[in-house]
Order: structure tokens, then C-alpha cells, then sequence
């Protein structure tokens, strides 16, 4: 669960990742586009990727099979 600065809050649950047809990390990773390409590189974009109590930003190629979890105002 991630709580925003106005409270409201979403869950991401650790769904993994797809690489070609094979499903992998599931249950113990979780990867998730955001909305912003990276800079210098069309082939990328930033996520964001979670495991355990650690989370962190970084650019993936957008050939990777990550989840998209769309919120709406």
C-alpha cells in the first residue's frame, strides 16, 4: 500500500514482470511504469520497482513486461 501526501492511497501488489511468454519475480517483486520517458533514450522509461521494505525509481527498457495500475483524479 502506498499512502499519498493527501492520504489517499493505492495498492501495488508484487506482480513481477513478463519477459518474452515467462511470468518472473511473482509475489516477491513488483515493477511499475510511470508515465515518464527517460531522457535521451526512447527506448526506456522511468518505474518504479519494489521488494521487501525497499522501493526505488529507475529507467527500464519498455520492452519489459511491467504492470500499469491507471489512477484517475
Amino acid at each position: 500500500r502506498v499512502t499519498g501526501p493527501n492520504g489517499s492511497s493505492i495498492f501495488l501488489p508484487a506482480a513481477g514482470y513478463r519477459n518474452g511468454s515467462s511470468l518472473s519475480l511473482a509475489g516477491d517483486y513488483g515493477y511499475y511504469w510511470s508515465s515518464i520517458p527517460s531522457e535521451g533514450d526512447a527506448r526506456s522509461a522511468y518505474g518504479l520497482g519494489f521488494y521487501s521494505s525497499d522501493q526505488y525509481l529507475h529507467w527500464y527498457y519498455r520492452s519489459s513486461g511491467q504492470s500499469v495500475r491507471p489512477v484517475s483524479d
